[in-house]
């Protein structure tokens, strides 16, 4: 066939769309090359890749040549025709070769060779060689139009590459996140494992992992989960350091990438991976990880792979080095998970140690009279079996009361149970206390222990006991006078040893008064009551509380509150506190968010002021003693005379002083506010208290 009856720009245009027309880069290859020989018109040819790293040519594709000239022909760059063309860059025509000395026979039978590069941005990745058994087979239209569609072919081959490579990356960043809900799913490191290798196997066809860690007590390398091998395998799995490949990576902390396990010297085959490749174990590489814990190597992650067209191994190695990171978290978990389970019975009597110390008395705040009365009174009855009342208003601290109880008595190491009877819903309340067999209700599928069963030998305490159902009156009554439970759908009765707490701040009285609470339980809850003081009885203790609540809430949002101005204490003080220390932290906690400053002053309590304001009381009888103290002084004509020289000083001193300490008193020591009354500003108001050395 004749090159002459072929269009040369026909033939660029056809062969540039067949080319698109294919996804598969090999195939473009396998076109180009077919292309240019049937536009050469001549017998045989080859294409041929850079191999970088070794700094080869390898056949990719032939026609026209015996299949062992894949193995048999390597040509380094530079050497031979080939060889040049891919070191300069630049086609070639020797159309007699016995007279070109560069030329390398690769069969006796070719006269004449042109070969010209594939390029990509200025880069040559590969050449395509022509032969013909003819001398002068080939023209320079024949190099130039070749030439072309070389450049063509190149382009969509790299292209093609690059959309198959990020194919690869999207696969597998959907198996590493996979693999990263697998680690979270299990605490178990043989099940999280073979859950990661049947991932990677099933999507990434990489095959038999094996995960290899440091045993200190041998001080060598033991093989600890694997996929595709026997327990008698695993057990051969023993490697010292610096040993095969194994020991490599874990004294270098390098991952490795051994190319062909058949023809490698570090390939050890301890365990006989190589039997289950016997097909084709030159096709096999071992890529090998490094597991590392922070700063050291604690073992190695390696897996086979089987090589396949268009596959990057060294996308693969790094893919490795992920799944190994992840999996020493998995390994860490596990090395914890026996200390933890150690820790745990210690952590057990540290923590009652710890609430113990929380609720002894001197955890609960509070110097003043009422407080100290309440202390001696716990301390009397914490070792006692008696039944405790706690009465108080909401807030005042009954459930820490309680708590304090069982914290210092005998009953300490024991269970301390709390139930709020009006958190729970009548007809479940009794369930819950004493428990249910199954089918005793709708929805008790099975039996369940009641509160008072888990808290025996122990404490349990019983929040706003003035809300509970007069029928569970009764059930408790029997609990306190016969120390038995019954439970629901039960007709045993079971017997407990239990202390029982109770509070509420309702008027137990007034209830049975009314027939909402029986008095026989009532006395018997109220073998001792303890009753805990309003805030506002105690007003001596606000300051110790607000220290302790802004180091508290300072601490928790990381900020640096050094205390408190005089103003906010003589305000805090002012307060009723209807909602008791509740309140009080609430409070507090509100004003440490919100604050700028490192001590908390006035604006930063604007609701308490305005709900002083609106508290007419306060306000009126704070003028009236005010404006008593305005109309007494050195006003008297003794008095006057006294200061005979410095009256008008001391006078206009005096009458300042009282009006400053006068509207102080009104405006309940918001200096904001009082500064804006006089007139003045507040500089001048700190300035002028200072010098007439007002104490408020």
């Amino acid at each position: 066939m004749s090159s002459k009856t072929l269009n040369p720009f026909f033939t660029i245009s056809e062969v540039t769309m067949a080319m698109n027309s294919t996804l598969d880069p090999d195939q473009v290859l396998e076109m180009i090359l077919d292309h240019s020989l049937k536009f050469s018109n001549v017998e045989s040819g080859s294409l041929m890749l850079v191999n970088s790293r070794e700094s080869v040519l390898d056949i990719v594709t032939y026609r026209g040549h015996n299949p062992e000239i894949k193995k048999e022909i390597r040509l380094k760059i530079g050497q031979g025709i080939t060889g040049i063309v891919a070191s300069s860059g630049r086609g070639m025509i020797v159309n007699d070769v016995s007279k070109d000395p560069n030329y390398i026979s690769i069969k006796k039978e070719i006269q004449s060779e042109l070969a010209v590069p594939l390029i990509v941005e200025d880069m040559v990745i590969g050449v395509v060689s022509l032969d013909s058994n003819r001398i002068n087979a080939f023209t320079e239209e024949h190099l130039k139009i070749v030439g072309i569609l070389a450049n063509q072919a190149a382009l969509i081959f790299k292209n093609l590459q690059t959309f198959r490579r990020l194919e690869q990356k999207n696969k597998i960043q959907q198996v590493l996140i996979e693999i990263s809900k697998i680690v979270t799913s299990s605490l178990d490191l043989d099940e999280i494992f073979q859950s990661i290798m049947a991932t990677i196997e099933r999507s990434l066809k990489l095959e038999k992992g094996s995960l290899v860690l440091f045993d200190e007590s041998s001080e060598t390398l033991r093989l600890v989960a694997a996929v595709g091998l026997s327990a008698d395998e695993i057990d051969k799995g023993v490697y010292q350091l610096g040993e095969g490949v194994i020991g490599k990576v874990y004294e270098s902390g390098e991952p490795m990438l051994i190319r062909s396990v058949a023809n490698d010297p570090l390939f050890l085959n301890r365990v006989g991976y190589l039997d289950h490749f016997k097909n084709d174990p030159n096709n096999v590489s071992l890529l090998s990880a490094p597991v590392k814990s922070e700063q050291s190597i604690i073992g190695v992650l390696s897996v086979f792979l089987v090589h396949q067209k268009n596959m990057d191994t060294q996308t693969y190695l790094d893919f490795l080095q992920v799944v190994a990171s992840i999996i020493s978290q998995a390994v860490k978990i596990h090395h914890l998970v026996d200390e933890v389970k150690k820790e745990i019975s210690r952590e057990n009597v540290l923590l009652k140690r710890e609430l113990k110390e929380k609720y002894k008395f001197g955890s609960i705040i509070g110097r003043s009279k009422n407080m100290e009365k309440l202390f001696e009174k716990i301390q009397l009855v914490s070792d006692s079996r008696a039944s405790v009342l706690i009465t108080g208003e909401s807030g005042t601290g009954k459930e820490m009361i309680a708590s304090a109880i069982h914290y210092n008595s005998n009953r300490s190491e024991k269970p301390f149970i709390k139930i709020n009877c009006a958190a729970i819903p009548e007809n479940l309340l009794e369930s819950e206390l004493f428990g249910h067999t199954k089918g005793s209700f709708t929805g008790a599928v099975a039996d369940k222990k009641g509160k008072f069963e888990i808290a025996d030998g122990g404490t349990i305490f019983l929040d706003e006991i003035g809300e509970m159902d007069l029928n569970l009156q009764s059930k408790l009554l029997r609990v306190l006078q016969e120390k038995e439970i019954e439970a629901v759908g039960s007709l045993k009765v079971k017997k407990v040893d239990i202390r029982i707490l109770a509070a509420t701040n309702a008027n137990l009285e007034t209830l049975i008064a009314e027939k909402k609470f029986r008095s026989d339980l009532y006395y018997r809850l109220n073998v001792v009551n303890i009753h805990t003081p309003a805030l506002r009885e105690r007003t001596d203790d606000i300051p110790l509380l607000t220290i302790h609540f802004i180091e508290k809430y300072s601490k928790e949002n990381n900020k640096n509150i050094k205390g408190f101005t005089r103003e906010v204490q003589k305000l805090l003080a002012l307060y009723p506190w209807p909602g008791n220390v509740r309140e009080l932290e609430n409070i507090i906690e509100r004003a440490v968010v919100m604050t700028q400053n490192t001590m908390l002053d006035e604006n930063d309590f604007s609701e308490i002021t305005e709900k002083l304001s609106s508290m007419n009381l306060p306000a009126s009888k704070v003028s009236e003693d005010a404006s008593t103290d305005l109309s007494n002084g050195l006003y008297s004509m003794p008095n006057l005379d006294a200061i005979d020289g410095r009256a008008l000083e001391v006078v206009v001193g005096e009458v300042e002083a009282r009006l400053i300490q006068y509207a102080l008193k009104k405006f309940r020591y918001t200096k904001t506010r009082v500064a804006k009354f006089l007139g003045i500003n507040r500089n001048t108001l700190d300035k002028r208290i200072k010098e007439l050395k007002i104490e408020y």
